[in-house]
């Protein structure tokens, strides 16, 4: 029977041969393809993988750089009803031995019968000569064996796209803050209800030109492609996030969007103030800005670099194939740049930054969020239900027919309220939650607390093992340009000097009305960058485990 009411990513294909026919949709390098050329290359690649033997519901493992052609392997493969395995390439070293083992872990997990990778795996190529994977069939190396397949299609018989089991189409990694990384599949629906939402929040149309910074193998950077895909963009790919490329790209091909974490904007505003001539900040209209709240010192920065854009933030997990909320920080076209600076300037002391939370904005319209909390408290954890859900864990099976899905929510495994308006104000991480003294603290609140310091440039609040109090709640710090960090008592010379000491800081969480408990005990100099997962968020089980075995031999700095 025809599903004819049923999601398919690849109803973004008649669009982009029509519509979009002679219009350039990929730029990837030297090469640019219309939407007549890039369909032609997904058709004529599906038709190889179903001469090749490909089923419905096999998997396909890529790993990769962002290019064109891993756009199109993404859709042929959902074409003939198989579902992708993104990897990433990040877990390629130049250790080839460990970076091959984070992989072989993934493959082991999802059993795929193709592995596709380019010139970012070629460590890995004695490994798979030894038969580590016995599950996979063929291996296809980029661009040379894709043409290959393409070229070996015999007739030209239409096809229609096909469906795998349960709807799926994706097994994304979680990006692994508290561990190792889990396979979350994810379907069709979920990944066109996301795209809808990203159009109807952020605006996103075919006039846009999209730069790729985000990494294929991410849900941030897969749900934002689809969603290009589908309003029929055109998509700039760079082979992974480099500043200097992204500049370049936006200035030579005019980009009016993308994507960026704290650590991109961060570069990106760094390399942009030495070219005081740079002409790309006129492009660019749409800024989407993930995996961790801006400063109020980024949020300024990036409406000076790039003061036509419409800048927003958005909260969000794999598990939700992306965006749960979005909220936006600066739109050119509501406000004058005078208003614009001066929101931003009182932002440390606005509502985006209070002691219940991080405000992290509304849900689009088709987003159930509620709050699990034990009266008479507003503040617990946030569910969530909605067409927008992952299927399921990969090692779990599938829901039972009789089960109610109306009855089921999602717990996030964050902690947080919904005011009177519907903004959601995010807590911290229920498994990063800090217990001393019979005390639960979540390590968010007092890191926004601390950020809010003009001393303090970042901070990661974690908590060690201690007989007494269970843990001991310790707040690693990175100081700004010019100040200094002293281990004696510096409460008397600080007002004049840009200096920084315990003493200082702990009167300091109190002036700001930051709980006895909660205000750490301990205060550690940070001099290296804090460890991120691929995604630019705080691998906090790191840093703990750092904190935790040198704390005897380094008391105050690390």
């Amino acid at each position: 029977m025809a599903n004819y009411s049923q999601a398919h990513i690849c109803q973004c294909l008649t669009r982009l041969s029509t519509l979009r026919s002679t219009s350039v949709v990929t730029i990837s390098g030297n090469r640019q393809k219309t939407g007549h050329q890039f369909v032609g290359d997904v058709l004529s690649l599906a038709h190889g993988l179903l001469q090749l033997g490909l089923g419905i519901g096999d998997i396909v493992a890529i790993c990769g750089f962002n290019s064109d052609w891993y756009l199109e392997w993404l859709l042929a493969v959902a074409f003939v009803g198989g579902i992708v395995a993104p990897l990433n390439y990040r877990w390629v070293s130049t250790s080839p031995a460990c970076s091959f083992e984070e992989a072989k872990s993934a493959m082991l997990m999802v059993r795929p019968v193709m592995l596709v990778t380019d010139e970012s795996c070629k460590h890995w190529y004695q490994e798979l000569q030894s038969n580590a994977l016995p599950s996979v069939k063929w291996h296809v190396f980029s661009v040379l064996t894709t043409e290959t397949l393409r070229k070996h299609v015999i007739g030209t018989k239409q096809l229609d796209y096909s469906w795998a089991p349960e709807g799926a189409v994706i097994t994304c990694f979680t990006s692994g803050t508290t561990g190792r990384p889990k396979g979350v599949i994810i379907s069709h629906s979920a990944m066109i209800v996301q795209s809808l939402a990203k159009v109807a929040v952020v605006g996103y149309s075919e006039d846009d030109v999209y730069l790729h910074t985000a990494p294929l193998c991410h849900i941030g950077g897969l749900s934002s492609a689809i969603t290009m895909l589908m309003v029929g963009g055109c998509h700039v790919l760079i082979p992974k996030f480099e500043a200097s490329l992204a500049v370049e790209a936006i200035k030579q091909h005019c980009v009016t969007s993308l994507i960026t974490v704290p650590a991109m904007m961060a570069d990106l505003i760094s390399l942009t103030r030495l070219k005081e001539t740079w002409t790309g900040r006129q492009y660019v209209k749409k800024l989407l800005n993930g995996g961790g709240s801006l400063s109020a010192e980024l949020m300024k920065d990036a409406t000076e670099l790039f003061p036509r854009a419409k800048l927003l933030s958005a909260y969000g997990m794999t598990e939700t194939c992306s965006s749960l909320t979005f909220m936006t920080l600066h739109d050119p076209t509501l406000q004058t740049r005078a208003q614009t600076l001066q929101t931003v300037d009182k932002t440390k002391s606005s509502s985006v930054h209070q002691p219940h939370g991080v405000c992290v904005g509304k849900p689009p319209p088709h987003v159930e969020l509620k709050i699990s909390a034990d009266e008479p408290s507003t503040i617990g954890r946030i569910l969530t239900r909605g067409p927008h859900l992952m299927l399921r864990y990969w090692d779990k099976n599938p829901m039972k027919a009789t089960e109610s899905t109306n009855d089921f929510w999602l717990d996030t495994g964050d902690i947080g309220s919904i005011d009177d308006c519907g903004n959601v104000w995010l807590v911290g991480r229920q498994n990063a939650q800090i217990k001393s003294g019979g005390e639960n603290i979540y390590p968010e609140e007092v890191e926004a607390m601390l950020l809010q310091h003009p001393g303090v440039i970042a901070t990661v609040v974690v908590g060690v093992p201690e007989a007494r109090l269970t843990e001991m709640v310790v707040a690693c710090i990175k100081l700004r340009q010019s100040w200094q960090w002293t281990n004696n008592n510096c409460k008397q010379s600080a007002e004049n000097n840009l200096t920084l000491c315990r003493e200082v800081l702990r009167d300091y969480c109190r002036e700001k009305k930051l709980t006895g408990f909660k205000v750490p005990k301990l205060f550690i100099l940070w001099r290296k960058p804090f460890p991120l997962t691929t995604t630019g968020k705080i691998r906090r089980d790191q840093v703990r485990r750092e904190v935790t075995s040198h704390l005897q031999f380094f008391p105050s700095n690390l």
